[in-house]
């Protein structure tokens, strides 16, 4: 059961996703450079030049600030590849008496292992984890053409994206 449209959405009103057999959520590990990673947020987005060194200090930083960046797989058990991925980053506000607010990006599942509720489900562990990390909201930012996936896991449209574009130094 979803909500309304121009309802406010809930976790207590969405069911609990069943994960397709086959397929493990965790969080990314090291290896999982190795299992696709890159190669599935390039169909997402550019990724640009991201060698494993770079990769691993990247994921150093992240692991060593645990509480603020959440990155969540979904691995296919039978190929060892990831098949989805997405990330929770927590913000610690002034307002709410000090609440965090969880902000997901860079949700992707791979085009192979599309249509058997992999979003849903990852979708469904970031919130799982907002909860645990005490967020009063979670937020993301999405391409208009994802909008009806998003509003069937819970989410409601709600605001309005402003960007600023910093150009490169390099």
């Amino acid at each position: 059961a979803g909500a309304r449209p121009g309802s406010h959405a809930s976790m207590a009103e969405e069911e609990t996703p069943s994960l397709s057999d086959g397929y493990v959520v965790r969080e990314l590990r090291r290896e999982d450079y190795h299992k696709g990673w890159v190669n599935l947020l390039s169909q997402l987005t550019s990724v640009g030049d991201l060698p494993e060194s770079r990769f691993l200090e990247v994921f150093e930083i992240r692991e060593r600030q645990a509480n603020v960046y959440r990155t969540f797989v979904i691995e296919h058990s039978e190929s060892q590849q990831i098949a989805a991925t997405a990330t929770l980053i927590v913000e610690a506000k002034f307002v709410h008496g000090g609440s965090s607010v969880g902000h997901v990006e860079d949700v992707v599942v791979d085009s192979s292992h599309r249509k058997k509720g992999l979003g849903k489900c990852i979708l469904h562990a970031l919130a799982e984890e907002a909860k645990r990390l005490n967020c009063y909201k979670v937020i993301l930012d999405c391409n208009v053409d994802n909008v009806p996936m998003y509003q069937k896991c819970g989410y409601r449209e709600c605001e309005r994206q402003m960007r600023l574009d910093i150009p490169s130094s390099k």
